[in-house]
């Protein structure tokens, strides 16, 4: 075999350069449809990702839409419920005023009376009406709890705290300790002086007075407490139908129907779209893309059993050449070009056959 090859001629030469050319040709075509095999798989992926995209996206909106009407509907009807409910309890409250003014109208009568009582008592016995209040009482005339500490509160408040803050912030670093008593003194001679004016020129002058107002004031106190007591439980009573509210709990119950119905609609409406309206938007959508997807799907399976086709060529012919020619010519002697010197070495007669070619193509290579 050796000796046949390197013995033969031009013509055994285009007899390679033949199979070479074949098998450039496959490979050339082999790159073509690997390219154009990822080029349609790329397609496909876009393609099929457009779809799903759009199948989604139209699905959210679809979805959204219904979400968003119902939504509308309990928007609105909730709003109307707070109305009639502000409307309900503004009732409520003119009624409920109404109740309490009703029950304790004997009691604010009475504090009236018990009011103008005092007034004539200080009138007719020429009592100051400075010493109608609680503090001239609780200074004076300590009987309760409250006025026991207010008492203490004042003393503290004169006798300790005013003093020592006079001396604190205005004495202490000009003056000694010395001034502190002086402060002090002064204190209890203005305030203690005014004390004893007040006690001994209005309190025991007109003592019979304020015992008799101090009576009426626990009275006029005692009913306001009873009033306070009678309003917290009316406020506090549940039932309502001596108010005359039943108009506004007849609308309250019919929104509050409307909004179930409204709910529950809403809730078979979505039932409906995920279980049969989804399904059959998607396959709407679907049909539109299936003859391109088809298409594409054909062409790369054509492609692609072309491709192993031309690539099984590929192997069959390099496997050939490597079998019969490689090992005689050498692997950089199986190109075009080179396979063409050769020849063309021949053709001129500068050698009678291949390995004579092969010797001067070598003997050239060396110069």
């Amino acid at each position: 075999m050796e000796n046949a090859i390197l013995y033969a001629g031009a013509e055994e030469l285009r007899t390679i350069k033949e199979h070479v050319l074949e098998l450039n040709g496959y490979q050339e075509r082999n790159a073509e449809l690997l390219k154009e095999e990822t080029r349609l798989e790329r397609l496909l992926a876009g393609k099929e990702k457009e779809l799903s995209d759009e199948i989604e996206s139209t699905l959210k909106k679809r979805k959204n839409a219904i979400v968003t009407s119902y939504e509308t509907q309990l928007s609105t009807l909730g709003t109307r419920r707070k109305k009639i409910k502000a409307k309900k309890e503004k009732e409520k409250s003119i009624k409920v005023s109404e109740r309490v003014g009703d029950e304790t109208a004997d009691l604010r009568e009475k504090n009236k009376c018990l009011q103008i009582d005092i007034r004539a008592n200080l009138k007719k016995n020429k009592t100051p009406r400075f010493c109608n209040n609680t503090l001239f009482y609780a200074l004076f005339m300590p009987k309760t709890v409250a006025e026991f500490l207010i008492l203490a509160l004042a003393v503290l408040l004169v006798f300790f705290v005013l003093p020592f803050g006079i001396y604190q912030f205005l004495l202490a670093e000009r003056f000694g300790a010395w001034a502190l008593a002086v402060v002090y003194i002064a204190d209890v001679v203005l305030f203690g002086g005014c004390y004893l004016l007040i006690n001994n020129l209005v309190k025991e002058k007109h003592k019979t007075t304020l015992s008799e107002n101090r009576e009426l004031r626990q009275e006029y106190r005692k009913n306001c407490r009873t009033m306070r007591e009678i309003q917290k439980e009316i406020e506090s009573d549940e039932d309502e139908s001596s108010y005359g509210l039943e108009r506004f709990d007849e609308e309250l119950s019919e929104i509050e129907t409307e909004i179930e119905r409204v709910a529950t609609e809403e809730k078979e409406e979505l039932t409906k779209f995920e279980n049969e309206t989804s399904a059959e938007l998607t396959t709407g959508i679907q049909a539109r893309y299936q003859e391109e997807l088809e298409a594409l799907r054909t062409r790369s399976r054509e492609v692609e059993k072309e491709q192993k086709e031309v690539e099984e060529k590929v192997k069959e012919y390099s496997l050939m050449l490597s079998k019969q020619y490689e090992t005689y010519l050498g692997t950089e002697m199986l190109t075009v070009v080179k396979l063409d010197r050769l020849i063309s070495r021949i053709e001129k007669g500068e050698a009678t056959n291949i390995g004579e070619a092969l010797a001067l193509e070598r003997e050239s290579k060396g110069k």
